[in-house]
């Protein structure tokens, strides 16, 4: 566990004071690169206050019958969440919006019926503890991205560490039932947050 704990704190260190040129032909890269800076330089009330309002627009507003149904009226309500500031700004709010709802529509791929129903029946406080084992869960997925080849080194700048993450969730989606886009957003949430505990 001490081992995890320093590998995880390692790759969480890895941060882009100079964004690196995004390598050509493979612009899953560059734009993960860009949701690592997005969510770097969101403050955590803010952070907060968006994962709060999809969580809460979903439960309200967007239960629909289909799941294209599901997912169209989630983006399209971070869209219009991120109507402020000037055109960085609202592009940064995307790339926020892009993980969070991602991270969101993924709980019950992470979290499987049977995990969430032994929690919630014996836990009062069960959203806290259900966001608790979501964290542990995405705290594995970087730990092992840390110990495979992909791993770049805890100095790596956003690009190069983008670079890991793509080809590593590229290997994962290849091999066991975790969707590329959902293993992308919950590691680069992880690491672009330090680690810290998802909120439900």
């Amino acid at each position: 566990m001490i081992r995890a704990a320093g590998v995880i704190a390692a790759v969480c260190a890895t941060a882009a004071a100079q964004p690196a040129p995004v390598p050509a032909g493979n612009p899953r890269v560059g734009y993960l690169a860009g949701l690592l800076a997005a969510v770097r330089a969101t403050p955590q009330a803010a952070l907060t206050n968006t994962s709060n309002y999809v969580y809460a627009i979903e439960r309200n507003k967007c239960q629909a019958p289909s799941e294209s149904l599901h997912v169209g009226c989630l983006l399209e309500a971070a869209t219009r969440n991120c109507q402020q500031g000037d055109a960085a700004a609202r592009e940064q709010c995307r790339r926020v919006s892009d993980v969070i709802v991602t991270n969101r529509l993924s709980e019950k791929t992470f979290l499987p019926d049977d995990v969430r129903y032994q929690i919630m029946g014996s836990r009062r406080d069960f959203r806290t503890q259900l966001a608790r084992e979501l964290h542990r869960r995405y705290a594995i997925l970087v730990a092992e991205l840390a110990m495979s080849p992909q791993f770049p080194g805890s100095a790596a700048d956003d690009v190069a560490l983008a670079a890991g993450i793509e080809g590593y969730c590229r290997q994962v989606a290849g091999s066991r039932e975790l969707s590329w886009q959902y293993c992308a957003a919950a590691v680069v949430w992880f690491i672009a947050t330090d680690g810290r505990a998802v909120t439900l």
